[in-house]
């Protein structure tokens, strides 16, 4: 996938149009640990309009603490595809938007680079090819944003902002629940920041430069 700086993007720089996705694994090492579960959804001009959700095979025991923390346990996937199979599924999902041809939008999710990892790894694998994206983390627009807090989980910035009392920690709602926070703080900033004081600066991911992250700064 080709990467290039959107054009759906507003005044303040936020993105109108994308894909926000969440990632339920085994663990935290993509050579190690494997994909249990993507979710995602489409966005245009802010609202959702499609989304995609898979459960899968990892073809290794789901550790407890996971089954324990996401819902999600060896039977339900037992007879489910692994990720070989799942993964070429969404990356033709991501790529089914024909006004974009061959563009990868830009990726929304929270902490998102441990998602991130986890696609580049696999895809690579699958592939061979590199996962390219830009993306845009809600947990870095919130600690830019709100520097008065000190956590800026998911779980947290749910409650804070009124969105909902609990993260089910599923691919799915998460994914929906990370575009709900993006769409509020990205209304927040239009309310309360001079358009004058938004900038954002591009910061390649650490494990590959085709992965563009888009971080806010306040000037």
């Amino acid at each position: 996938m080709q990467h290039e700086v959107p054009s759906e993007l507003d005044a303040l720089g936020f993105p109108r149009d994308y894909v926000t996705l969440d990632l339920e694994t085994t663990g935290f090492y993509p050579n190690r640990c494997a994909i249990t579960e993507i979710g995602a959804v489409r966005v245009r001009d802010g609202r959702i309009v499609d989304q995609f959700q898979e459960l899968v095979n990892p073809l290794r025991p789901i550790p407890r603490q996971i089954t324990a923390l996401t819902g999600i346990n060896d039977a339900m996937v037992a007879d489910l595809d692994p990720i070989d199979d799942v993964l070429p599924r969404f990356i033709n999902w991501l790529a089914a938007d024909s006004q974009r041809e061959s563009i990868a939008e830009p990726i929304v999710g929270h902490n998102v680079s441990f998602d991130l990892r986890f696609l580049d790894y696999n895809t690579r694998h699958i592939a061979g090819s590199p996962f390219a994206c830009m993306d845009y983390d809600t947990m870095q627009i919130s600690r830019v944003l709100f520097p008065e807090f000190k956590h800026h989980r998911l779980a947290d910035l749910i409650v804070r902002f009124g969105i909902a009392d609990n993260e089910e920690h599923r691919a799915l709602s998460d994914a929906i629940q990370t575009q709900e926070c993006l769409e509020w703080m990205h209304q927040y900033t239009a309310e309360h920041c001079e358009a004058s004081t938004i900038d954002w600066r591009t910061v390649p991911a650490k494990t590959s430069a085709e992965i563009l992250h888009q971080q806010l700064v306040l000037r």
